[in-house]
């Protein structure tokens, strides 16, 4: 092991000697550092990590157990060798009651003080592997308690049968305090779903589930929320999680979980190029089999109103199914994209109109506001919008609550579609400028392990943007126009050089062979070897 050491001493001869015996007794270590009191040795410890001091007693303004007392209060685990050219037993008492390693005489021979760094770095050693030890354990502890909590709520998903969950059981799933569940709490359960395009922009593969739900789970947990939640792998579906919510206020509840999802959305979409559809079961008081089916049932509408939403299943019931206006809410996010601000303007009229507010009440306003929300934060994400537009509309989630009229709703949403189309004709010149450079890059690099999601942030762009704008420019997507261009000098190279398949497909940005072999063989109808002999013909 490599440790960094300090030396503390007045006198800079004996530094430098100290210095010169370490480096020739051949002890390893990482850097030394050197101080010429006590204070200046403080500084250091405060910009760099140190392992093991060796510092004089006597030294000016501050001797060397004052300073070990000192070190020992930001960092205990250090180790000290004492030097001194006094014997005076109070000095090695106090020492040893500091936990000094060793009290040396000044002058201090070849022997003594490689001895006294052996043991120092003995006692380092055992002292890390006992921390990695423990650290170890508290780790498969966290991991055991974790697979407890999958199979437990997968248990309860999978249940086909209506049986109430009590408030100690979920409490003993979820590891939370028997106190969270007192009198008038309430749940939601639902289920995350991974959508496909999740898995086509490079960054993830198909068989990436397991990555992206780690990514999924993290993000979650960052999340600060003023109900309890809980995210868990489903054991059954690698693109399914399931999640727990729970509060003593339904309405509260639900914009908790709104505002949940809308801001993982924001992060997962925009960042890491992961999509998600969510379904909800109904608020209840006791948790029960039929939960399990309802969120799932919730989540079946995202084929009929789209993806990347999130969807109740109170609000099947409360809306109907035949006369929820689909086509309006599909217009709506064609005409933002394409700037039509008449139009989104005489749309929303329709959305909000007084007939649909009134045959299905105020929770219509707050269905209608998130699902058109969401259709923000996508058209967002795909323009490449910074951060701070992004925090701006996710503030605005609980606008429902906010408002005094159907009209006032109506004006705010058509200022928010303003505001996120009326700079696109400049943000779109931009774009087209970074894809040009992205095309000069590609040109000179693409024998380089290239993806969307790295060019898309080098050149400051989200990854759907990057690609919308790619294809709008070049006619085709920036995976098809890489893999031109590998193709057309794996060709030059098959036909003017000796070198083999596998030498090429490393040449042209292919690690693995068998891979350039197949996408070859899809480009051009026949092997890198047939073509070779057949071009040579």
């Amino acid at each position: 092991m490599r440790h960094n050491v300090l030396i503390v001493d007045d006198e800079q001869l004996i530094r430098q000697g100290l210095r010169a015996r370490i480096e020739y007794l051949g002890i390893d270590v990482d850097e030394i550092f050197e101080a010429d009191n006590g204070l200046m040795a403080l500084g250091i410890q405060d910009e760099h990590p140190i392992d093991l001091v060796i510092t004089d007693i006597r030294m000016p303004d501050m001797d060397g157990l004052e300073l070990i007392q000192e070190m020992q209060k930001k960092n205990n685990q250090i180790k000290f060798i004492v030097l001194s050219g006094y014997a005076e037993f109070s000095y090695a008492e106090t020492a040893i009651r500091l936990g000094v390693k060793a009290y040396l005489l000044k002058p201090v021979s070849n022997d003594d003080l490689k001895d006294a760094f052996d043991k120092a770095y003995q006692e380092m050693e055992q002292t890390a592997s006992i921390r990695q030890e423990v650290q170890m354990k508290k780790r498969m502890d966290r991991e055991k308690h974790v697979y407890q909590q999958e199979k437990a709520l997968n248990a309860l998903f999978s249940s086909r049968e209506t049986s109430v969950i009590t408030r100690e059981q979920l409490c003993t799933i979820c590891g939370c305090d028997e106190q969270m569940w007192g009198r008038g709490q309430i749940f939601y359960l639902a289920v995350l779903h991974i959508n496909k395009e999740s898995f086509e922009h490079q960054r993830f593969r198909p068989v990436d589930h397991e990555l992206v739900r780690f990514t999924i789970r993290n993000i979650f947990e960052e999340i600060d929320a003023q109900c309890e939640k809980l995210l868990v792998n489903s054991l059954s579906d690698g693109r399914q999680l399931y999640g727990i919510f729970t509060l003593n206020d339904k309405k509260k509840l639900r914009m908790e979980v709104e505002r949940i999802f809308l801001r993982m959305r924001s992060v997962l979409e925009k960042k890491m190029g992961i999509y998600l559809t969510v379904g909800v079961s109904r608020c209840c008081s006791e948790v029960q089999g039929k939960e399990a089916a309802e969120a799932r049932q919730a989540l079946k509408q995202r084929i009929i109103y789209g993806k990347a939403n999130i969807y109740f299943y109170e609000d099947i019931k409360i809306l109907g199914e035949q006369e929820f206006p689909v086509s309006q809410l599909h217009l709506l996010e064609q005409y933002m994209e394409h700037n039509e601000i008449f139009k989104v303007k005489n749309l929303v009229q329709e959305i909000f109109s007084e007939e649909l507010v009134k045959k299905y009440g105020s929770a219509y306003l707050r269905i209608m506001w998130i699902r058109i929300l969401n259709s923000l934060l996508h058209h967002y994400d795909r323009r490449g919008r910074n951060a701070a537009e992004i925090e701006k509309l996710l503030q605005s989630y609980n606008l429902p609550d906010q408002i005094q009229s159907i009209q006032e709703i109506r004006q705010k949403i058509v200022e928010m579609v303003m505001e996120c189309v009326s700079m696109e004709s400049v943000t779109d010149a931009n774009a087209r400028s970074k894809i040009q450079m992205a095309v000069g890059y590609i040109q000179e690099h693409f024998g380089e392990n290239l993806t969307v999601n790295d060019l898309a942030e080098h050149y400051g762009m989200s990854p759907n943007y990057f690609s919308s704008m790619f294809k709008k420019e070049m006619s085709r997507s920036a995976v098809n126009y890489i893999t031109e261009l590998r193709i057309n000098q794996a060709r030059e190279l098959l036909y003017h050089s000796e070198l083999s398949v596998v030498d090429i497909s490393k040449k042209v940005g292919y690690e693995d062979s068998q891979y350039f072999f197949r996408v070859f063989k899809k480009y051009l109808g026949m092997t890198p070897l047939q073509y070779r002999e057949e071009s040579r013909k």
